[in-house]
């Protein structure tokens, strides 16, 4: 889930070139819990700030289903709430190896 078009088109790119198969963008809070009524991903990478609204209502929901997820944002991960401080946090701008790297860790695999 990410709101800056280009940002969420590098994103798609990175994941891809990670070896995706399917990537799925959701540019705001209803889109992405719309998403979700009707798929269940095997991992997601959330934006935390999306046009000023904050994601972790999204995340919940994917903790809740068991989907592994990362935040993507430009603040650290000082701001996340108590419940959500483990989940791990790439900083914009980040790379393809940082984004690897976050997603092995939410998947338990590093």
């Amino acid at each position: 889930m990410e709101d800056e078009p280009l940002v969420a088109f590098a994103l798609e790119d990175m994941l891809l070139d990670l070896g995706s198969r399917d990537v799925r963008l959701a540019t705001t809070i209803a889109d992405a819990m719309h998403l979700l009524d009707e798929y269940t991903p095997d991992f997601a990478v959330l934006d935390v700030n999306i046009r000023g609204e904050r994601s972790y209502g999204v995340a919940a929901e994917l903790r809740r289903r068991e989907v592994p997820f990362i935040f993507a944002t430009g603040y650290g991960d000082a701001e996340h709430p108590e419940t959500l401080k483990a989940v791990p946090t790439v900083t914009k701008p980040y790379s393809p190896e940082d984004l690897k790297s976050a997603l092995a860790i939410a998947a338990g695999l590093a």
